[in-house]
């Protein structure tokens, strides 16, 4: 028979066992917890760095994107300047071919040498009127029986040197004096649409 404290002694080694698995499976449960911590932590860390990596990046790409828009722009500017330059020195040697057809009263001249003129690249009409508004020769023979005011801003019959300025549709007018020794013998319209500007870029 069995004295209490041996069976005191039987619990004691029965139940030891027990309390140590508890003790592994504490451990195990905190060790995951842990690792589960660690994974949550890194998925979110990583997903606040590629959200972070993308904006920059996107902000980058909006940077270069904008870059690239002001300096098409800037080149259109420079371009139409060019342009513009281009036609002003274009307009002295007319004036002086169209001022000497108009003193020997040779018109037919002159309308040769405007049918030859818009059958050129970017020329799209070239008219002369007389200070009064009268249409003399023009390369659309249907301005001929219309008012200079209803073709072109009535000032232009005024200038008194040449200037270029850019028109509603955004073709570019020469506005071209014609004067005489000492009076003005009619102004000279020269319309022309510019080549359009392309920027060509290294591949």
């Amino acid at each position: 028979m069995n004295t209490n404290k041996e069976i005191v002694e039987e619990v004691s080694t029965k139940t030891a066992p027990a309390t140590g698995m508890d003790s592994q499976r504490k451990i195990m449960l905190i060790l995951v917890g842990i690792l589960l911590f660690v994974a949550a932590a890194m998925h979110g860390w990583r997903v606040v760095a590629v959200t972070s990596l993308e904006n920059k990046l996107a902000a980058a790409e909006s940077k270069q994107l904008q870059a690239h828009d002001q300096l098409i722009e800037q080149a259109r500017q420079l371009d139409a300047r060019h342009s513009e330059a281009s036609l002003r020195r274009f307009s002295v040697p007319v004036a002086w071919v169209i001022r000497r057809e108009v003193m020997a009263a040779n018109l037919d001249q002159v309308d040769q040498y405007f049918t030859d003129l818009v059958r050129m690249q970017g020329f799209q009409a070239a008219l002369l009127a007389k200070p009064d508004g009268k249409v003399l020769v023009a390369s659309d023979r249907k301005k001929l029986t219309e008012a200079f005011s209803s073709l072109y801003p009535a000032q232009y019959l005024e200038a008194s040197e040449i200037k270029v300025e850019r028109g509603a549709n955004g073709n570019l007018l020469a506005i071209i004096p014609i004067m005489g020794l000492n009076q003005l013998l009619g102004t000279v319209v020269l319309e022309y649409t510019p080549p359009a500007y392309t920027l060509k870029l290294a591949q």
